[in-house]
């Protein structure tokens, strides 16, 4: 399956190995190799097995509505009262 992260960009479920919050991300000082690779209006960033680093400008929380791989998740939104 194919998680569509916005900005017409798809992503293989198989090869993602996270989708973050940009701001979030940004929090640490040990991220900015990676925040530093995306654009500032930038709210997702998903990186891949091969480290490969792709952004949208689509909230995080969106694009893992559209996944249906629950059972991984750390995190999501409707779970947060519960973490």
């Amino acid at each position: 399956m194919f998680i569509h992260i916005g900005n017409n960009i798809c992503i293989s479920d198989k090869k993602l190995m996270g989708i973050f919050n940009r701001d979030t991300l940004q929090l640490s000082h040990d991220n900015e190799h990676i925040t530093s690779r995306v654009d500032s209006g930038d709210k997702t960033i998903a990186i891949d097995r091969n480290n490969n680093i792709v952004s949208s400008n689509v909230s995080p929380f969106t694009v893992i509505k559209r996944t249906t791989l629950d059972e991984d998740f750390v995190w999501r939104r409707k779970n947060d009262q519960e973490l």
